[in-house]
């Protein structure tokens, strides 16, 4: 292969040029050597994921033979981590394949003896396949610079943080770097969950499937482009918040009307769980939907009318935006 390229290469310098030398044709030589073997490793790695995508097409027992580092040992990481570990799933992946590192050391107390524990970041990662990076966007440059410091070949760095782009993460640990960039949600703590997902241009497909796999074991994935991975936030990531808020200010709204009762929270949890499961079953579009509850001149009717005066809509709409925002802010450090 790279005897061909070197006499086409050749056949073209002395078309176009009337003297060379012979060191000019040694570096051409040399060239056609490096671009062969580079090309060579780039089959050699494709080849492999394809087998290893067309062995376990929907990730199963993948995650099983990796090992894993957490960087950050918090709720979210404990989220991740109990669904690795879920001794009900074909793939579960043992505590002793899974290393922790965090500054607080009572983080370490949700978790069993199993667990190996490490003395720094660097320390986490050096022997693991996949490094998730579970801290505060604010610490990531600390962490990462840490890490950049040690050998990241072969190994997919896993970010969870809001604003933390693929491209910041390879400002610190090199241009070569695997870095998936998610956004997962706080109901991934029961497992159910949704977590947006966006690659770099180092991930291969098969790197790719395994991490969906991975936040798929809690919850709806969502693949983006990285354009889009601020702006879901405010769709998915924040919004379990607004929720929680719209629940309080209902169990509040009842209170205050004089209802007492035990299991009120209970019953309007249920209302929410009952109207999610509905728009997600039903043909009809949320606008039907809302006719559906809303019978002319009735109660529902009245209550809209001082939400919709209120600016109900526009007051999300202007929330969303705040969070994009900040998202960005993150994003330029």
């Amino acid at each position: 292969m790279e005897s061909r390229r070197f006499c086409k290469h050749l056949i073209y310098i002395f078309t176009f040029h009337k003297t060379v030398s012979i060191d000019f044709v040694k570096s051409v030589y040399h060239m056609c050597r490096r671009n062969t073997r580079k090309n060579k490793n780039k089959l050699q790695r494709d080849e492999k994921d394809a087998i290893m995508l067309r062995s376990n097409p929907n990730g199963d027992d993948l995650t099983m033979e990796k090992r894993f580092a957490f960087i950050g040992a918090g709720n979210m990481a404990s989220a991740i981590i109990g669904g690795l570990t879920d001794k009900t799933a074909a793939d579960a992946v043992p505590e002793a394949q899974i290393t922790l590192f965090d500054k607080n050391p009572a983080q370490y107390d949700r978790y069993g003896t199993g667990f190996v524990r490490a003395s720094s970041a660097a320390d986490a990662a050096r022997d693991a396949d996949i490094v998730v990076l579970a801290i505060k966007p604010q610490n990531y440059a600390e962490v990462l610079d840490e890490l950049g410091r040690t050998d990241t070949h072969g190994k997919i760095f896993i970010s969870i943080a809001a604003g933390i782009s693929t491209a910041f993460v390879e400002s610190y640990l090199g241009s070569d770097a695997a870095v998936v960039r998610t956004m997962p949600n706080t109901p991934l703590l029961i497992g159910k969950g949704v977590t947006a997902l966006c690659r770099n241009k180092n991930v291969s497909d098969a790197q790719f499937d395994l991490v969906e796999h991975i936040f798929a074991s809690r919850g709806a994935t969502l693949r983006l482009d990285e354009a889009d991975m601020n702006k879901i936030i405010a769709a998915t990531s924040s919004s379990p918040a607004y929720i929680f808020l719209m629940i309080k200010a209902i169990c509040d709204g009842a209170a205050a009307e004089g209802i007492r009762c035990d299991n009120l929270r209970d019953a309007v949890c249920n209302m929410v769980i009952g109207s999610a499961e509905l728009a997600l079953r039903s043909d009809k579009s949320l606008d039907e939907l809302i006719r559906m509850v809303t019978s002319p001149k009735g109660t529902t009717e009245k209550a809209l009318e001082v939400f919709y005066a209120a600016g109900f809509e526009k007051t999300v709409a202007a929330a969303m935006d705040a969070c994009t925002r900040r998202a960005d802010e993150l994003a330029q450090g």
